[in-house]
């Protein structure tokens, strides 16, 4: 949906079929005021999802607002290609498939991974205590059973290992967050500085994964624009990674980093 779509179903609690087959229907002097007040902080390039308070990924709706990142379309690319995984790994209810989403946010990834595989048991960490809260809001809004853990990526996790881990690290390069649009100024810098070069989380993500992944246990990163090369290269060095694929988003840009150990 359009922005003014957005904004007038969630005013007159409607879906966009229901918009268009009531074109008679007005606004009353509370709702036109509504539009107004949203219009207003929107001139001040607020994103929309944080005016609204919510906004759809994977088909669900999430609560979102200024303590964790917009979940993003093409982070659904992450969490579809870690469903396609767990299928593939067929796991039981007897042995569950042991997930870790790392920096969890709004728990947007952590949530859809829950409520699409099978026998899994998902756990969710996040440095924020902030963004915890959210994901955890969110994980009883769509009754998703989930263990959120607050840690600095794996310092919390000692002695645990998981089948899949997946991950969408900041990965915008310090320098650039002051050029990128109005609307990612209203964002958590913590969710969105990825260090000097953009990179700084991969490095030590990758560092690190190795001893938190059952054997055959895959990793999977979202990338920024231009990193592929580079995080396939730490991945190579580290000596204990295969590559499987490196997916590309709606606009072709290499989006996605699958990975096992092996």
């Amino acid at each position: 949906m359009n922005e003014a779509e957005l904004v007038l179903t969630h005013i007159l609690n409607c879906d966009k079929l229901s918009l268009y087959l009531n074109k008679d229907r007005e606004l009353d002097k509370d709702k036109s005021a509504l539009v107004s007040s949203i219009l207003k902080r929107r001139i001040t390039s607020e994103p929309l999802q944080y005016i609204l308070g919510s906004t759809e990924f994977m088909g669900l709706k999430f609560m979102v607002d200024k303590r964790a990142l917009i979940p993003r379309p093409e982070t659904e690319i992450l969490v579809e290609k870690a469903i396609k995984i767990a299928a593939k790994l067929g796991w039981s209810a007897a042995r569950p498939l042991e997930i870790l989403d790392i920096g969890t946010g709004s728990g947007c990834i952590a949530v859809s991974l829950a409520k699409n595989i099978k026998d899994c048991k998902v756990s969710a960490t996040d440095i924020s205590p902030q963004a915890l809260e959210l994901a955890g809001k969110n994980a009883a809004l769509h009754q998703a059973k989930i263990e959120f853990i607050q840690s600095d990526l794996f310092a919390s996790l000692s002695g645990r290992r998981f089948d899949l881990i997946v991950t969408n690290p900041p990965y915008i390069p310090t320098l650039e967050l002051k050029s990128l649009a109005g609307e990612i100024s209203f964002e958590p810098v913590l969710a969105l500085n990825g260090g000097q070069d953009g990179l700084d989380y991969f490095r030590r993500i990758i560092s690190q994964s190795a001893r938190y992944l059952n054997k055959g246990g895959f990793l999977l990163m979202e990338i920024g624009f231009g990193q592929a090369g580079q995080i396939e290269n730490m991945l190579k060095k580290s000596g204990k990674f295969e590559i499987i694929e490196i997916a590309r988003d709606y606009n072709n840009i290499e989006r996605v980093m699958v990975s096992w150990i092996n």
